[in-house]
């Protein structure tokens, strides 16, 4: 999993390639050293401060967001494994393949949000809206 931090820094680091900012010129702008930063952009030593003063040399906003974790019933669990042995035998892939894939391009995220309409559809068309949001994101299963 891609860690948070690592994140915050390839987005510093993108807007600061996008302006032509060396690191050097960045750290002076922020008043940190050239090294600073490249930990910085390499997800090390963020903090909320550090977070601010860089969006501001950046000319962005920061913004953080805290929302509580939406925990998942033993229904959805059921039917989530259930379409995913599914959709694994369709497209001829072991589940774990199955699982990698779909959490890739977004097919189990999207199951889990719509439970309450795609439990209401055939497993077989549960599996079809998956392969639909994977190939959307850029998945291609044959």
């Amino acid at each position: 999993m891609i860690d948070r931090f690592d994140e915050i820094g390839n987005l510093f680091f993108r807007r600061r390639k996008e302006l032509g900012l060396t690191e050097q010129q960045l750290g002076e702008k922020v008043g940190v050293s050239k090294s600073e930063i490249s930990k910085i952009e390499n997800g090390k030593g963020i903090t909320f401060d550090t977070v601010n003063r860089l969006a501001d040399a950046l000319g962005v906003s920061a913004r953080v967001e805290l929302s509580p974790k939406a925990s998942v019933s033993s229904d959805v669990i059921h039917y989530i494994v259930m379409s995913l042995g599914l959709f694994a035998r369709k497209y001829k892939l072991t589940k774990r393949e199955a699982c990698n894939y779909l959490s890739r391009f977004k097919g189990l995220d999207f199951t889990i949000r719509n439970y309450e309409a795609e439990h209401q559809l055939s497993i077989q068309e549960c599996v079809e809206d998956m392969a639909a949001i994977c190939k959307r994101n850029g998945g291609e299963v044959s």
